[in-house]
């Protein structure tokens, strides 16, 4: 009988469960053979492996613990520096006859295309294009704030995109863009590249010329082939405007790609014109240029600044940190 027990196949898979369970419980100690190494190191690593495993453990939940404050802290900063942006637009808003908000937030639409928007024209038949104006920027909660002001004051929708990633402004309808060409027109667009863009989309706002795809691509690929005339004869003729501007630390920084021009009109507006203007090429042989501004002078100048034309969306409250 013993000997039929054990020449069944199903006997060893009896001891191979027994050793799975051996292999991963305390048992497994008390079961196996003790190994001894003469070797030294090993002996001493042996006797330090429980307390390394405490010090281990301990760091861990340590590290997991500061975490868990920094991401609350981080958090909290966040919506505060959101309440105080919505404290300083609501008190320049209270302040404001709804006629100058609106010229303010249409001034400031302005700046914001300059910066973060595009101009296009989709190809849909040869009889018909459409013209699109959008600003695509990060989806957070004062950026949103923002766009639903330009909703409010100029129209245009506002769509969730990227996997929630992205918040963008949309300008699509004849309307719509029929407003922000009336705006270009009152306010005019500082850069090149945005100028151009715009030109280009003139040409086909209200116009149901029969082009193909073909010379459409063509044309659209020369729009900006007037830029670097325009950009020499800006630079010799810049005029000071404001300039939507970049907050970082505790300085000025602005760059542009091309628009040296701009950068000097912000300068000589901040009176720093004996400031450099930096600039290197990409990798595309595109210069970049770029000032750098600082000191107590120029943070009062730039506060007074801010109080008569306050920043909105994100760059606030990077300005506020």
């Amino acid at each position: 009988m013993v000997d039929l027990f054990l020449s069944k196949p199903w006997f060893n898979y009896y001891f191979f469960v027994s050793g799975v369970i051996l292999a991963n419980a305390s048992l497994d100690i008390a079961f196996h053979d003790t190994y001894y190494s003469n070797n030294k190191f090993s002996l001493i690593f042996e006797s330090l492996k429980q307390p390394l495993a405490y010090i281990i453990g301990l760091l861990t939940y340590y590290l997991l613990f500061i975490h868990y404050f920094y991401l609350l802290f981080s958090d909290n900063t966040k919506e505060n520096n959101f309440s105080n942006t919505l404290i300083n637009i609501n008190k320049f808003l209270d302040e404001k006859s709804e006629t100058d908000i609106k010229n303010y937030i249409e001034q400031f639409f302005v700046g914001l295309l300059e910066g973060d928007g595009t101009i296009t024209v989709d190809f849909i038949n040869n009889c018909k294009k459409r013209v699109r104006i959008f600003i695509a920027l990060k989806n957070l909660e004062d950026n949103r704030f923002m766009l639903n002001l330009i909703v409010k004051y100029i129209g245009g929708r506002v769509a969730i995109e990227r996997n929630n990633r992205y918040v963008t402004w949309y300008a699509t309808n004849r309307t719509d863009l029929a407003k922000i060409f009336a705006i270009l027109a009152k306010y005019s667009l500082l850069s090149t590249r945005k100028q151009c863009q715009l030109d280009f989309a003139k040409d086909f706002i209200n116009s149901n010329l029969d082009i193909s795809e073909l010379e459409f691509k063509k044309l659209r690929d020369e729009k900006y082939k007037n830029q670097k005339t325009m950009l020499d004869l800006n630079d010799k003729n810049f005029l000071v405007k404001k300039a939507n501007n970049t907050i970082k630390s505790s300085q000025f920084i602005i760059g542009q790609n091309y628009e040296k021009y701009l950068l000097k009109a912000i300068l000589t507006y901040f009176n720093r014109e004996n400031n450099k203007i930096g600039f290197t090429l990409n990798k595309e042989g595109v210069t970049y240029y770029k000032i750098h501004v600082g000191g107590k002078d120029f943070r009062s100048l730039l506060d007074s600044h801010f109080n008569s034309y306050p920043l909105l969306g994100n760059k606030n409250s990077l300005y506020i940190e």
